[in-house]
């Protein structure tokens, strides 16, 4: 069995993808293509298909994809999930839909098909755990000070999970045989109504995975719940280490708060002394949150990043992607990024000759026709010389 986790995906009617097969995938996998070719829908899908049993990371998806909040509402964001939901011209016409996930390699997980169906009723008390709260604070807002009318007529939808896994499992990291009676994954919700988070999908049957978007080594929260996970563990590398892989002026790091307030990551350098993560450059941010995001996915994980050059200087570039690639190979954590930029490509491809198999370093070119979304496959030396004796764009 390949000591990949993902070899091989297939994504059938997710958001605009039809028909793609990404066959011979590597450690680092890059996505190229122009504008609404499916690179982020890629990654997308790939987050979804390592959790079968948790249908609520479709919610962690419309939440990244839309974080500036653009959409109308919750299922707004869900439905154009699907490929059946483009084309529609009357926007309170109600919709079924599906979309389909293969995969082979590592991972157990087979397929994974998920269908969507939207609804209208009137939601039972118990899926409006917070004791009618939300809804009593629109009503009054709608009606001011007037009696409350009872739960109205609402708009709801329903996404359930019907995974279906390799008959024999061999590998110890995927623990206990998936019982072929267990209920279907579901995941039920109303356009009003934001669900709280109760941990239900919970699933040893998973595959660890973490997606980083543009922003991401930006927001406080997600540099602090990264790196606050390694600070009981000793049984690997730390991010000091990898990070004095990456600048041998650091010195230490660590988590603090001058006021006991809100916690924030402190790097010691020799040059610049100690100081919060926000006083360096965005190169080294970036690094942070790529080192502790490796190493909480060790051993068989998937690293998602989306525009992986955001945040980087150009002159940064292929110090940074030799690190990464070098750290990945080192953690065996599978990797799989979108870039725009010309110059990451060419540092990303450039990166191979820390790997000692050309074919860890796989682009893949995303194009959309008539019928179908291609992934044409170019391995890492094809790449380098396109690139550097060619002088090709290969984006």
């Amino acid at each position: 069995m390949t000591e990949l986790s993902l070899s091989k995906v297939g994504i059938d009617g997710f958001r605009g993808l039809r028909s793609l097969e990404l066959d011979g995938l590597g450690r680092i996998n890059i996505l190229v293509g122009s504008n609404n070719s499916g690179k982020t829908s890629v990654l997308e899908a790939l987050s979804i298909l390592c959790q079968p049993f948790n249908p609520e990371e479709w919610l962690a998806v419309v939440r990244r994809r839309d974080f500036g909040q653009l959409d109308e509402t919750r299922l707004q964001s869900l439905r154009w999930c699907f490929t059946q939901a483009m084309g529609l011209t009357d926007p309170d016409q109600l919709i079924e839909a599906s979309c389909n996930f293969t995969c082979q390699g590592n991972f157990p997980l087979r397929n994974l098909r998920i269908e969507y169906t939207e609804f209208t009723g009137e939601p039972s008390p118990g899926e409006v755990s917070r004791d009618l709260r939300q809804i009593e604070f629109r009503a009054r807002l709608r009606l001011g000070e007037k009696e409350l009318p009872q739960i109205e007529i609402m708009r709801g939808a329903e996404l359930i999970h019907y995974p279906d896994w390799y008959e024999s499992i061999e590998n110890d990291r995927f623990t206990g045989q998936p019982s072929v009676n267990r209920k279907s994954p579901r995941l039920r919700l109303w356009e009003e109504f934001i669900p709280a988070r109760l941990g239900k999908f919970r699933s040893a049957q998973k595959l660890e995975a973490s997606t980083l978007t543009p922003y991401s080594y930006q927001i406080n929260r997600d540099q602090v719940r990264a790196q606050s996970k390694h600070t009981f563990h000793h049984d690997s590398p730390s991010v000091l280490e990898l990070l004095r892989d990456f600048d041998t002026d650091v010195e230490g790091i660590d988590l603090a708060s001058f006021r006991g307030d809100r916690p924030a990551i402190y790097i010691k350098h020799s040059k610049l002394g100690v100081a919060p993560l926000s006083v360096f450059g965005d190169a080294m941010r970036r690094a942070v949150l790529l080192a502790s995001t490796l190493l909480s996915l060790k051993g068989g994980g998937i690293l998602l990043v989306d525009e992986v050059e955001a945040g980087i200087h150009v002159s940064a570039l292929g110090r940074v992607f030799e690190w990464l690639v070098r750290a990945a190979r080192t953690l065996q954590v599978q990797v799989f990024v979108t870039t725009h930029s010309l110059e990451a490509l060419d540092a990303l491809v450039s990166a191979r000759s820390v790997l000692a198999n050309d074919d860890d370093v796989i682009t893949y070119h995303l194009s959309q026709t008539e019928e179908k979304t291609l992934g044409k496959r170019l391995y890492g030396d094809l790449v380098r010389r396109l690139r550097f004796e060619r002088g090709l764009d290969v984006r």
